[in-house]
Formats: C-alpha cells, structure tokens, sequence
C-alpha cells in the first residue's frame, strides 16, 4: 500500500482504539476520575505510569538532543530515570498515608496552611502549562507530517484533537487508553531501531549496538565510527561536555521529575504502599526498555542520515532516480519548514559539510527520530507506525496534564473557596478552562528551544519549588507555615527570574558560571531549602503540625 494511505489507515485506526477504549471505561466519579477507583493492578498501573514518562520529549526530541548537545544529552536520561526512583522512595509512601491525591492539599495538611496550598496549585498550573505547550509542539510536528504542511497549521488541527480527546473521560479512561498506547509506542519506537540495529551492526539488541562492531564499514566498532563521523561532518562531537551544566541538569530534572504532579497522581490507582512499590517497579521495566534503545537510535540515525543523503544530486534524489534510495521523504518535510535544503555552493548537491564547513541539510532537532525511518527507505508499515506511536505517547501525556490542570482548579481550589453550589457553574468553567490552556499553551514557545528542553524547564520549576518543600515537610520537623512559604517563594522567584531572562532577554549561551535555563533548578532548590529552615528557626511555631502525629519510619513499613 502507498505510503500516504498506510500513514491515514494507521493513525485512524490507533484513534478508534483510544477513543472507543475511553468512552468503554468513562469516569462515574470524583474518585474515578482522580485515581481511577483503585482498579489497577501493579502491572497495568506500572504501563498507565510509563506512559505518561514516554511522552513527545523523549519519543520525538531526545534523539534530536544527542545530535544538539553531544554527551551533555545523557544528563536528561540521568535525571529523569533517577527522579522517578525519587518519586517512589521518598514521596509517594508519605502522601499514600496521609491519603493526599495531590502536592497542594498535602501542602494544606501537612502545614495548616491555604496560602501555601494555593501557591501550589498556582505551580502546579504554571509547570503543566509548560509541559503542556512542548506536548503540543510534537503533535504539531506529527500532523504536519500526516498532512504534509506547514506547523502553524497542523498546530491547528492538534488543538482540536487534543480538546475532543481531553473532554471524554477522566483517570479511569486513561489508565485503559494508556495500556493500549504503551503497546503502540513500545512496538513504533523499537521497529525501527531493530531494523537499523541488523543494517548497521552483527548485534539484534539495540541496547547492545554501541557496543558492537559495525556491518558495513570494516568491522570497525560502530561508535568509533560515529565519533569519526561527528567529527568529520561538523556536528557536536561527544568530546565536548559540559561537566558542571551537566551535572546541575541532571539535578534539576530528577527533582523535578520526583514532584511532578500528573505522575505522582498515578501511584493512587493503587491500593496500598506496596502495591505502589510494585507499580513503580513495572513502570521502570517498561522505562527502561526504551531508554535503553534512545543512544543507540540516535547512532543509527546520524550515520543513517550520512550514508543516505551526503554528496548526492539534489534533483535526482527527491525525484527517486536513485537505486534503492528514495529521496521523495526530503521534499516531503521542506513542506513542513522542519526540513531546508539550501544549495550554498551551487552545484546542486547534498553537502552535510561543504568547503565552508557549512551543513546544507538544516534538520530540526524535534523531527529527526521521525525522519530516521523515511531517510533509511524501511518499510512503510514501520514508517506509518512510528508516526502513530509518536502521536499515542504525545496525546497521553498532554490528557494527563490537562486533567490535573482541571482537577486542580476545579476541585481543590474553586469547588472549596468560590463555588460550593454550583456543580453545573464548575462542570463549565472546567470545560472553558480546557480550551484556554490549550490555546495559549499552542501560543506559547520558547525560541529555539526544543521540545526536550521546553519540558526541561517545567520541570527545574518543580524542583526549584514543590520538591524541597515536600521533602523538608516530610522529613523535617520543625519547618513551619512560613518558613515553608518564603522557602517555595525565595525558589520559584530566582529560578523563573533566572530562566526568564535568559530565555527571551538575553538569549545568547553566556550563562553565568556556564549555568543554563535547565540547570538553575537545582541552584533555586538549594536557596528554597536554606530559607525555609533560616525562616523556620525565626518564626514562632504557633500550632501543631500533622507530620507530628505521623511517624515516616512507619509509613515505610
């Protein structure tokens, strides 16, 4: 079948799937709808929670990254994978016991406090916002491949997607939809890669290739080659790191990461303390599975892009004139803008490296693990499915963080301050609120930043905030109201003044001490704990804390 029709019949029908599977297991309840009724196993939960880890960033931009930033990439897998042991260790048995479904109303037990609780639930939106905006990126880029234009307007046709998707159901729907989308994104992401794994290695397993000795050029190992290449090719050779930036990342996203509010959530579709133990156990089984693979696709896709496309005549190869090389796939993307093809030299070929030094074959970051596949002429089945994995795990993620965006407003902040008696005037602002955060989240952007890196900043927000304060509330005592209060404020305002002004004022990489808008969440972490405890020691303890009746040691158990 032709390419086009497979990519339509594909993605329809990974849609019908999730919708049907949605309205099949629809929310009858506040209960489902925040944690699913307690209906899943460890298992089923641990899919539902790698799922919403899978998401556009790493499907579609952390492939990109490794090509952008070289070894300093392997700080995002550090992080993320690390905060999530975070997430399951320190946070999750604690807020089980105390039966908190959410950062902010722990916040408003543990310290008795409606001020701390509504700055939470103010960066508990802020940091989905965020999440949210760099989620739609990807199915703008996934759209404007399926329909072959431009991102603006596949932006468009995402918004309504995503809005008809978030609108049918509550937590319950989606822990089902999830257990079908792993399924798609686990076979989408790893086809590929096992194709490119047997063409370019004597290995079958991905995980394995780095270390492996290449099939095609002289049975040198393959990531001696890709060092050669990078190098000889202009791209960012995995010499240079960025040891301390690196490092401080890796921080910034594994604080984060532990806090983050769609994902905590997830853990309360199971029963007990240890059947959360359990699901995180499954969840990092599935994680890893495609963690595991990302190097080893970015290698492949890198030299795939050189062997495929380097030196040959631009005409002739978008025209598929060329033996066992189709080059239709280039035109294709240039109707995108994530794709540019500039003929600096004039001679009407591809140069990856011309005799300026100068690639002539511009690639977004966000587009190339989907390109991988058309620019290695495998199958179109496996092209189709790759773009209906890529959707699967970017819609997942977005309903998710859409739903605690609702849930948060609706039910902790309005249905307890503004709106006791009005369960229509909730059920619509709910719905109203829905489309704003969709809208201006396709709006928002940061220049020239990734999609990866987008997510990283929600998530060096989270860590600079919600983190320390979590931790110091659960294992410390003597922190108050207030100094918890000037604790999250002292963190929120350096690290979003910090990123601020970087990211739109002064956008060049002069950072101060080589410090980036991802890092400085660890930096705004350290000031948040030191001012809370200083403020804490300052400030009169007037009431009882609930941590006092609650042992930790005994939560473990």
């Amino acid at each position: 079948m032709e390419l086009q029709s497979l990519i339509y019949l594909f993605v329809g029908v990974s849609f019908t799937i999730y919708f049907g599977l949605a309205l099949w297991t629809k929310a009858s309840s506040t209960k489902d709808f925040y944690i699913a009724n307690k209906s899943f196993n460890p298992v089923l939960s641990g899919i539902s929670i790698a799922v919403d880890f899978i998401s556009a960033a790493t499907f579609i931009s952390l492939c990109g990254a490794f090509l952008s930033f070289g070894y300093d990439s392997f700080a995002y897998i550090i992080g993320i994978t690390s905060g999530f042991v975070f997430l399951t260790i320190l946070i999750v048995p604690y807020l089980k016991k105390m039966e908190c479904l959410s950062i902010p109303l722990f916040f408003e037990k543990r310290f008795n406090s409606k001020l701390l609780k509504i700055t939470a639930i103010l960066i508990v939106v802020l940091v989905s916002f965020i999440y949210i905006s760099a989620q739609l990126k990807g199915v703008g880029i996934i759209f404007s491949r399926i329909f072959q234009i431009d991102l603006s307007t596949a932006l468009l046709i995402g918004m309504c997607i995503t809005l008809f998707y978030a609108f049918i159901g509550g937590m319950k729907n989606i822990a089902y939809t999830q257990i079908a989308q792993y399924i798609i994104i686990l076979f989408s992401f790893m086809t590929p890669i096992f194709f490119l794994t047997i063409e370019f290695t004597n290995s079958y397993l991905p995980q394995l290739a780095i270390f492996s000795k290449s099939a095609i050029y002289e049975e040198r190992y393959l990531i001696e080659v890709f060092e050669q290449t990078l190098n000889d090719f202009g791209f960012k050779s995995f010499s240079d790191f960025n040891v301390l930036n690196s490092l401080l990342i890796a921080i910034s996203l594994s604080l984060g990461v532990a806090s983050l509010p769609h994902i905590l959530i997830k853990f309360f579709s199971s029963p007990t303390v240890n059947d959360a133990r359990k699901s995180s156990f499954w969840a990092l089984v599935f994680i890893s599975v495609i963690y595991t693979s990302i190097s080893s696709l970015f290698i492949f896709s890198t030299l795939n892009l050189v062997k495929n496309t380097n030196n040959l005549e631009y005409d002739t190869f978008i025209n598929n004139e060329i033996d066992q090389n189709e080059g239709k796939w280039l035109k294709t993307w240039e109707k995108t803008g994530l794709v540019k093809f500039e003929d600096l030299n004039k001679n009407n070929k591809i140069d990856l490296k011309n005799e300026n030094n100068i690639n002539e074959l511009s690639i977004n970051p966000d587009a190339l693990a989907l390109l991988t596949p058309e620019i290695a002429n495998l199958p179109n089945w496996v092209i189709s499915l790759v773009l209906a994995g890529a959707l699967a795990a970017t819609l997942s993620t977005i309903t998710g963080l859409i739903l605690i965006i609702k849930t948060t407003i609706s039910y902790e902040l309005i249905k307890e301050n503004f709106s006791k008696n009005s369960v229509i005037g909730r059920i619509l602002f709910s719905k109203l609120l829905i489309i704003l955060i969709i809208v201006l989240a396709s709006l928002f952007y940061i220049p020239n930043y990734t999609i990866l890196q987008t997510v990283a900043i929600s998530f060096t927000i989270c860590a600079a905030t919600l983190f320390p304060t979590l931790i110091l509330g659960i294992f410390y005592k003597k922190i108050n109201k207030i100094g918890a209060f000037f604790g999250i404020l002292t963190g929120f305002i350096f690290t979003l003044t910090y990123s601020i002004y970087f990211l739109y004022i002064n956008s060049s990489d002069n950072y101060f001490f080589g410090i980036s808008s991802e890092a400085i969440g660890s930096i705004g972490a350290i000031f948040n704990i030191i001012i809370a405890i200083i403020v804490s020691k300052i400030t009169p303890k007037k009431e009882k804390n609930i941590e006092e009746s609650i042992d930790f040691v005994k939560v473990l158990k």
